[in-house]
This record gives C-alpha cells, sequence and structure tokens, in this order.
C-alpha cells in the first residue's frame, strides 16, 4: 500500500468513468482507513465503475502522472505524424529524445510517457485491452510499459516515421496477448517471465513446478496465437512486422527461435521490439517508474548476450550518453 507523500484529492466517480487507464493510486476510505483499490498503469475497467457508482460517489486519489508533460509529448507525436521530410523527422525525434532524457532524469514518473504513447499511438480496441486486463491487470501493465519503450527504443535507433513508430508500440503491446487463455496460470506468468531473463529456461520452470499438459500449452502457444491476432485485427500498417511476434520467445523449444531463424537473420527493427520486451516482466512492481534512464542504460539480460538486441541497447545508451553530454556541458 502506497503511503508516502501522499498528495490525495477527492475524485468523482464519474471522472474515474472517463479514464481509460488509471493514472495515480486510487483508494477508497472508510472512516480513518484507507483500503488501496487501484495502482497506476492498470485498465479501467466498466464492471468497477458500475459497481462503485451507487455507494461510493468519491475516491481518494493521488495522480502519478505530469500531465502537462503528457500533453507535451502527446503534441510532439502528432507533430511527427505530418512531417515528411527525413530531415524534418528526424529532427523531431531527435527533439523527443532529447526531452525524455531531460524530463525524466528528474524523477518524472514513466506512465506520464507510457499515458502519452497510449493515447496517440495505440490501435488496440478496448475489448482486447479488457481482455487483457481481465486476464491479468499485470499482464497489462506489462504491455503498457514495454510498448512505451519500444518508441524510445526505435527512436534511438533511427526510425523515424510515425508509421513505424505506431507499428512497434501496437506490436509490442500485442506480443502477450496470445496467452489471454483460461489455462494462463501464475507458473505461465513465471516461465515467460524465466523466459526473458534467460531464452531456453520457461519449459524447465514449468516443469520443476509440474504445471499442467495445458499450461505448457499456453506458454508454447502464446506466440502463434498473437501472430494471428495482429494478422485478424489489421492493426499494423507494416503487416510484416507481426512476424517478430513469433520470436518473443526465441529458444523456448530448446532448439532455436521457432521458425528456425538463426540470429544472424534477425533484423534491428525486430531486435527494437525484443529488447523492449525484455525490460519489463509481468510484475506487480516496477522498480524503473521514477528511475527509467538508468534503468535502461544499467539493464542487465541474457538476451544482450546471446541474442542481436545488443545493437539497438547500444545505440539506444549511446544516445542518452549524448544528451548527458549535453546538459553536462550546458549546451
Amino acid at each position: 500500500m502506497k503511503n508516502e507523500n501522499q498528495n490525495f484529492i477527492k475524485l468523482p466517480v464519474k471522472d474515474l468513468a472517463k479514464k481509460i487507464i488509471c493514472d495515480g493510486h486510487l483508494f477508497l476510505s472508510s472512516g480513518e482507513r484507507k483500503f488501496y483499490l487501484m495502482k497506476p498503469g492498470v485498465f479501467v475497467d466498466p464492471a468497477f465503475i458500475k459497481k462503485h457508482a451507487v455507494t461510493n460517489p468519491n475516491f481518494d486519489f493521488d495522480c502519478v502522472v505530469n500531465v502537462p508533460l503528457k500533453d507535451f509529448f502527446r503534441n510532439q507525436f502528432r507533430e511527427l505524424r505530418y512531417l515528411q521530410f527525413e530531415k524534418d523527422l528526424r529532427l523531431k525525434c531527435f527533439d523527443i529524445l532529447k526531452s525524455f532524457h531531460e524530463k525524466f532524469s528528474s524523477g518524472e514518473h514513466f506512465l506520464t510517457f507510457a499515458m502519452a504513447c497510449h493515447e496517440e499511438l495505440c490501435q488496440i480496441s478496448l475489448d482486447d485491452q479488457k481482455k487483457m486486463h481481465e486476464t491479468d491487470m499485470h499482464l497489462y501493465r506489462k504491455a503498457l510499459y514495454s510498448s512505451a519503450f519500444a518508441v524510445i527504443t526505435g527512436m534511438a535507433n533511427d526510425y523515424y516515421h510515425f508509421l513505424m513508430l505506431k507499428d512497434f508500440y501496437n506490436l509490442t503491446f500485442a506480443l502477450d496477448i496470445g496467452l489471454c487463455e483460461s489455462n494462463y496460470s501464475y507458473y505461465v506468468c513465471e516461465a515467460c517471465n524465466a523466459e526473458n531473463r534467460e531464452p531456453g529456461s520457461g519449459l524447465k520452470l514449468l516443469e520443476s513446478e509440474k504445471a499442467s499438459q495445458f499450461e505448457k500449452e499456453v506458454f508454447f502457444n502464446h506466440p502463434e496465437s498473437s501472430y494471428k491476432f495482429l494478422k485478424a485485427n489489421s492493426i499494423l500498417s507494416y503487416p510484416e512486422l507481426a512476424e517478430v511476434s513469433l520470436y518473443q520467445h526465441e529458444l523456448a523449444d530448446g532448439t532455436g527461435f521457432p521458425r528456425g531463424v538463426q540470429k544472424s537473420q534477425i533484423s534491428s527493427w525486430e531486435a527494437v521490439v525484443m529488447f523492449a520486451d525484455s525490460l519489463v516482466e509481468i510484475s506487480s512492481e516496477y522498480s524503473f517508474e521514477k528511475d527509467v534512464i538508468n534503468y535502461m542504460t544499467t539493464f542487465k539480460n541474457q538476451k544482450l548476450k546471446d541474442l542481436p538486441v545488443s545493437k539497438v541497447f547500444k545505440k539506444l545508451c549511446g544516445a542518452f550518453q549524448h544528451f548527458a553530454g549535453y546538459k553536462e556541458t550546458g549546451t
């Protein structure tokens, strides 16, 4: 439960109903006691609103999002959308990267940027977002954060076109939508996290925990299910990018990439998504929320050593080091 530096306001239930994503800490008061109902980055389920609409007209709310800063990044994305010339696209992305480094080096909550990305780039339907949330709200938060990481990583790796960045966002957001099955469980979640840290270890975890065959099938089949979702819903401007969903858990079957693709054949745009997805586990807490620059530049993962994501990681770190130099010299 959050209990420090609280800055509560009274949030009417009708205002909460206008939100798609909770942008702060939500409490319900009963006398002197406060009950923690919702954390930042959680999908606001209409069923939750309906449940509390009559008996609880107001909530205690502590917003973590810097709304003017969120709107600033939204405007930057809107301007990027309408630029045509390569030089202008490059300069706009440079400005966004520079602003990102400046603002999030000073303790701003990462949800501010994630919300800006979601509001300007997300093409996943509300029904599908709700499906993810109902499967596991931590799975939803993972998708929200990792997709925002994909955008900033893409920019640092010279992807300047709005449609490409939007595809990075939606592809990363939907990578784990194949997990939204009735047999999804804690063990499947932990197997995915293990696979993110060390490719090839997910099956070992499932076997050590004596997971059912149904759970193993969800784990092994979800990349293909996510791929089918992306193809069926036509949410990508570049449909060929859907193939990346098939590589998210490369080595999951112990023999290599699910389609036998060798490391040397993985492109940088595939590596951007794989890296962004690796940054976030399915978890209830994230240490990076107020320390995102340091987290990104000091990230350690087996994939950085064994898979073709080290190049995109190095370019990202190089960009941040460049902006740190700007700040130090006052230029």
